[in-house]
Order: structure tokens, then sequence, then C-alpha cells
């Protein structure tokens, strides 16, 4: 019999012909490949009288045996046997050289390598490879032959003509379980385009896109990384199998930057990457370990950081992680992860830009309801107050003057509310940054001082977290605030330096201090910066006037209690 030519298949005598087609038909009667697998293995010891039965189905790389069917075997049998075989001895034999064999005495045969403690023993054995067209799907075992000492000759022909038919099964098995995987991804697109396309926020959609991930891809847990000011920042989209519910620590949105040299060396890797532990540099490892610190699992399995993409650009990427045991399993998904990730990037795109298109309609509804109210409500009122004003000039009873002077004075603060009211319809755009969230602060108080007090910026807001932002705009409301009030000025400069040090100076040429009175806002200012280990302070400015210094560090104090500061570690807050 020619191993080359495996679909040549012999017919045996007609009882052996009989047990054949039987044998046939229950392998073929089923598309769930699992159940499949099942069916030849008990149909092949059914056709040769084997005791015990298995299937092994080889790994992508086509040298180990990732999954291991049994029949013969009860369950307490195989928990007690321990882990599967991956291919050594006997089996092995028949990966590196797949043709038949017939063995009388398993265990006397050079290659033997022995059963494990708890295997029952075992003589006789039959293997014959299945193939799926050219390829070598996997190798069916069968031993102990039942009520002789070895298998036949017939046995072989009967077992390869079983794995010709069972290869043609395993295809059509395999075809409609891809089928099915398709249509999972194809769903899970659709639901996470809807969920971001409709969701109330974007934490809230990108969370069934973890859930999608672990559904789909026997991922154990899933977190994602979106670009924020060009970092990589892990938002509070974690999922975990096992609680089947997503997860955002102290109610925020995010985990931290993905900072540090090892997440560096992936960044700018636009191709899936599947990172196993122990079998590759250091760098991995870290970066291993922070996603099981992000995700909360506590197996180090293979982990995947697949790229989230709109076109050329990055977005963001997926960080998934599996079992320990599941390596074979994260190589055979991750194709398909990164389709997935692809069509998560457009979704995210257009998501947002559905939300600028739903901000520029708004915009410009408000803007034309205020020019409505301005050319119109406002013009009929003006004119309305100008026809009375007209009016009170000719009235003779003083009461009817009265009442029309009150009508037209009503009239002008209708007409004061309405601009006031136009003015909120058509506002300016949001500062952006400490410079622009300044800029517009000390502007808001010209018409509270009287004047326009002058700002002066001196370094970069770098490394000025948001919690300092918001120091600095309490110290300038606070001192713009007392000048007003107290200082009876004329002219007032801020200057805020940002550096090693974080100062604001605001300085006023008015009548002084006051020596008394009530300073809580002064006192608030000084706990802030004692707090951030600065120091506050009010003194004379020269030749008139009053000078506030408020200054903090910035190079990052002391950690928050119950947790160690990492300087340039790969978790330090955005």
């Amino acid at each position: 019999m020619d191993p080359g030519k495996p679909h040549a298949v012999p017919v045996p005598s007609s009882p052996q012909t009989d047990g054949l087609l039987d044998a046939v038909i229950a392998v073929s009667a089923g598309l769930e490949l699992s159940e499949v697998l099942t069916r030849i293995v008990r149909s092949a010891c059914t056709l040769v009288g084997a005791r015990y039965g298995a299937l092994g189905v080889l790994a992508p790389d086509r040298d180990h045996l990732m999954e291991f069917i049994t029949h013969g075997l009860g369950e307490e049998e195989r928990q007690r046997i321990g882990d599967p075989p991956r291919g050594h001895g006997v089996l092995g034999l028949l990966i590196r050289d797949p043709r038949p064999r017939r063995i009388a005495d398993i265990t006397s045969h050079p290659d033997s390598y022995g059963f494990p403690p708890n295997h029952p023993p075992m003589s006789s054995f039959l293997g014959a490879p299945i193939r799926v067209r050219d390829e070598v799907f996997g190798n069916l075992y069968l031993a102990v032959k039942e009520g002789a000492p070895e298998f036949s000759d017939e046995d072989q022909e009967l077992v390869v003509a079983l794995a010709a038919a069972a290869g043609v099964a395993i295809e059509n098995a395999r075809l409609y379980e891809r089928t099915q995987v398709q249509r999972q991804w194809a769903q899970a697109v659709a639901d996470v385009t809807q969920a971001l396309l409709e969701g109330e926020t974007e934490t809230a959609a990108l969370g069934v896109v973890a859930d999608q991930v672990c559904r789909v891809s026997g991922a154990r847990a899933c977190a994602i990384a979106l670009e924020r000011e060009g970092l990589p920042q892990v938002v509070g989209v974690v999922h975990r199998r096992d609680s089947g519910a997503v997860e955002i620590p102290d109610g925020k949105g995010d985990f931290g930057t993905l900072a540090g040299p090892h997440w560096e060396q992936v960044r700018d890797v636009r191709q899936p990457l599947l990172l196993i532990p122990g079998e590759q540099q250091a760098a991995v490892a870290e970066i291993v370990d922070d996603v099981v610190a992000i995700t909360g699992v506590e197996s180090s399995g293979p982990t995947a950081l697949v790229p989230i993409v709109a076109g050329a650009t990055p977005v963001g990427a997926l960080l998934v992680c599996w079992e320990s045991a599941d390596q074979d399993v994260a190589s055979g998904v991750l194709g398909p992860l990164q389709e997935f990730a692809q069509h998560v990037g457009l979704a995210l795109v257009a998501a947002s830009a559905q939300k600028d298109r739903a901000v520029v309609a708004l915009l410009e509804d408000r803007e034309r309801i205020a020019r409505d109210m301005h050319d119109h409500v406002i013009q009929r009122l003006f004119a309305t107050g100008l026809s009375l004003q007209a009016s009170g000039r000719l009235a003779q009873h003083p009461m009817v003057r009265s009442r029309l002077e009150e009508a037209v004075g009503e009239l002008d603060l209708a007409i004061k509310d309405i601009r006031q009211a136009i003015y909120q319809l058509t506002p300016l755009p949001a500062p952006t940054g400490l410079r622009g969230r300044l800029e517009e602060l000390v502007g808001s108080y010209t018409d509270v001082l009287g004047f326009a007090a002058r700002l002066e910026l001196f370094g970069e807001a770098v490394g000025i977290t948001p919690e300092q932002e918001q120091d600095v705009a309490a110290v300038v409301r606070e001192g713009l605030a007392n000048v007003a009030r107290h200082a009876q000025a004329t002219s007032a400069t801020v200057r805020v330096s940002m550096g090693p040090s974080l100062e604001v100076v605001i300085v006023d040429d008015g009548v002084g201090a006051p020596a008394t009175g009530r300073r809580s806002g002064l006192a608030n200012l000084a706990e802030r910066a004692a707090a951030r280990g600065g120091q506050c302070a009010v003194s004379a400015a020269h030749p008139c006037g009053t000078r506030l210094t408020w200054s903090v560090p910035t190079g990052g104090g002391a950690a928050p209690a119950g947790r160690a500061a990492r300087p340039g570690g790969p978790w330090s807050r955005a």
C-alpha cells in the first residue's frame, strides 16, 4: 500500500466492508468538529475491536499534539493520569513519520517513552495518520486488540480506510467551524459598531469590545489602550471572562499611561505580537507582568498586543491574555483579532466623527437662534421702546408718563437678558491646556476689576499634573478677587513660571492688604501650597500695592499613602 496516496481506499471482505461502511456513516453524521473527532475514535475502536483509542490533533507547528481525544478511559482515570501526552515516544513516531504503524508490544519498542503513573497497561498498538487533503491533521492511535495478541494486516487496512473517510468528515467539520467563527466575528463587529455609534459613553461601548474579544477568542481577559495626547493610555474597560463584567477601578476611566522602555520597544510595531512568557527577552516578561497587573489575572499565559488602527493612524491597542495552556488557541485567533481590531479602529473614528458632526449641528442651530433673536426680537423690542419713549413725551398725565417710563425700563432689561442669552448660545471655543485656561480666567475678571489684568507666562507646562493646574487656577482666582475687593487698584499683573517649581505671583498697585479682617481665602492657598511641599506669602509691593507669591515643586512629591512611588515606572499617571 502506497502511503503517499491516502485516498486510495482498499475494499476488504464483505463482513469487514459492512463494519467499515457503518463506521464511515457514523463519523460523517454531524458537523461539530469536537463531535466528529469523538465519533472517529469510537468508530475505529468498534471497527477493529480495540479496547483503547485516541486521536491526537497536531499543533500548527506540526511538532506536538495540541488536543488528545480518548475512548475507553473514564473521566476519573483521565484525571489520575494527568496532563494529556504531547507526542513523545511511539506517538511522536507517527508525528515524525506519518504512515501506518502496527506494533505487537508497545512496551518493547525502541521508541517507547513509557507510561505515566496510573496509566492502564497497554501492549498491542495500531496507528495511522489522518490527512485532510495533503495535510496531516492528526493521528489515530489504537491499543489492546480484544481477543487477539495483536492487530492484523486486515485491521490496519480497515483503519487506513476509515482514516481516509475521517479526513473528509474533518474537512467538512472544519469548514463549518470556520464559517461559524466568521459569523461570530462578524456579529462581534456589528455589536461593537452599534455600541460605539449609539452608546451613551465611550467607556461603555469599549466594554462591549473587550467582552466580544473574550467571548469569541476564548481569552481570559482583555483590556483596551487608546492613544491620548500621543501616549497609549489604558482606559477602564478591562473585561475578565470569569467575572463576566467590565471593571472600572475607582470609578475613573483610566488606569494610567503605558510608559517605560519595554513599552517603547513595541509601540511602533504595527503588527500583532504574541508574547510567550519565559521564551523571549526580559522586556517581554515586563510587558506581560504589566498586562497581568491591569487585567487582574493570576496566570502567566500567552499575551497578545494587537494594534487598533484606522488606515495608517494608530488609535490604540488590544491587550489580550489567555490561560497558560492556550498557546495554540492564541496563535490561531491572532489573524482574526487583527481584522477585528481594524474594524474597531474604523468604528472609533466614525463614532468620533459622528459626535463632532452632532456638536457642529448643535452649534449651528444655536447660532441660528441667536442670530434670529438679535436680528428680529431685539430690533422689535428696541423699536417698541423708542415708540414708548416718544409717547412718554406727549403724555400729559404724570401717572401715564411714569407707567411709560417703567415699561421702557423693563424693555431695556429684557433686551439685556436676551443679549446675555445670545452670548451664552454662542460660546467661545473651550480653552486647551493650562495656558488657555489661565487666559480665559484672567480675562473673566476684567469687568469685576474695571481694567484688564496682565498675564505673563514663562516656561512650558510640561510635567504639570491636573491637580496642580487646579491649584494654579484657584490661586489666580483668589488673588484677583482680593484685588477687586480690597486693593482699589488701577492695574494688576499675573505671572506664572513653569519649570522645576511652579510659581504664581500676583502684583497690584493698590492701597495694600488690610492689616486685619477675614483671610480664609489666603489660608486655603497656604494649605494648598503646604500640602504639595510649597509655600505661600503676601508682602508689600513697591512703590505701592500688594504681592502674592505661591509656589510648589513640580518634580513629583511623596507618593500617596499606601502606594509606593515608582519614578519612571510603567504606570505614571498622565
